[in-house]
This record gives structure tokens, C-alpha cells and sequence, in this order.
């Protein structure tokens, strides 16, 4: 089977991983609503708004830390965003999970982690190249703030994006270590 071949299931393979996404016994992909206990069916049309939902409180932590560098203050961009998480939040389970179709078969035995995604779907180059850009991220966040001479709070929070970085690199690097 070629590189470019993928084997097909039963139903269309996404590309969504992590703590809460479980498969079926059909291999169907479920996102488990912890807070609601509830699981809902995802579709391959369902992949990009869950993605984004998914990493909904990075996406506008970032946000919020380059607007708190650039042209806002740190309490005006803290409160832009709580703004912005809550209205994600809202948005989220008020309108986008309600179009889901709730799932009854979960198997909790069956998470999609982000390492077994990484060894299922990447190539060894786009492993190697994520790796690196994600360390390349971790040392610029650290490096603006300590260049734009942020505040405490700020500077904390760009080491923890840092760490972030870190994580996601070491995680590539795993992943990188186990394929063939």
C-alpha cells in the first residue's frame, strides 16, 4: 500500500485526537462532553469547528497575550480575554453541540491519543519539521517577552506558553522515535 493510501474503515477517518475523543465499536469518532456527560457522533464535516473548539481556551489565551504585547494593556487584553472564552463557551455548548448527533456507544477503552494519532496519520518529515517549530515557538515566546520586557504576569504567562511548546516538541520527538 502506497504512502499516500489510506486504509479506509467503515467510516471516513478525521483528524481529531486527545482527552476527549473516543472511537465505537464501529470506529465511528465521538467527542465525550465531560461537564455534560454526554457523547456526540463527529462527522468529517465536523472536523474544522471542532478543532477550533477544541483548542478554544489556547486559541484566545494566545490572543490575548499578543494584544496584552502589542496594543492593549495587561488588564484590558485579561479582559478581552474572559470576553472572548465565554463567548466561545456559550457558542460551543449552547449552538454547536446541540447540531451534534448524541452518541449511545462509547467505549472508554478506545481514546485517540494525540501520540497514536501522530504515528497514524504524519510522515516522518512533518514529524521532524512540527518538532522543531514547536520548540521554535517555545523559545520566541520566552524570548519577546523578556525583549518587550513584559510585566510579571505576562512573562509568566509566556513561560507557560513556552512550556507548552516544549511539550507538544517532546511529544513529536517521541512519535518521531517510534516510527519505522
Amino acid at each position: 500500500m502506497s504512502k499516500n493510501k489510506k486504509k479506509k474503515t467503515p467510516h471516513e477517518a478525521i483528524r481529531l485526537s486527545g482527552r476527549n475523543v473516543y472511537t465505537d465499536r464501529q470506529k465511528r469518532t465521538i467527542y465525550y462532553d465531560r461537564l455534560t456527560k454526554q457523547g456526540y457522533y463527529l462527522h468529517k464535516e465536523d472536523e474544522g469547528k471542532m478543532q477550533f473548539f477544541k483548542n478554544r481556551f489556547t486559541i484566545v489565551l494566545f490572543a490575548a497575550v499578543l494584544c496584552a504585547g502589542t496594543f492593549l494593556t495587561w488588564t484590558q487584553a485579561a479582559i478581552a480575554g474572559v470576553v472572548s472564552m465565554t463567548i466561545a463557551e456559550l457558542y460551543f455548548r449552547f449552538s454547536y453541540l446541540k447540531k451534534l448527533e448524541p452518541a449511545e456507544d462509547i467505549d472508554f477503552q478506545r481514546r485517540i491519543s494525540a501520540l497514536d494519532y501522530i504515528l497514524q496519520n504524519k510522515s516522518k518529515g512533518a514529524v521532524a519539521s512540527l518538532a522543531g517549530l514547536y520548540l521554535a515557538f517555545a523559545v520566541l515566546v520566552v524570548l519577546n517577552a523578556y525583549l518587550e520586557q513584559y510585566n510579571t504576569g505576562l512573562t509568566l504567562l509566556s513561560y507557560g506558553l513556552g512550556g507548552v511548546g516544549v511539550y507538544y516538541c517532546i511529544l513529536h520527538l517521541i512519535a518521531l522515535g517510534k516510527m519505522r
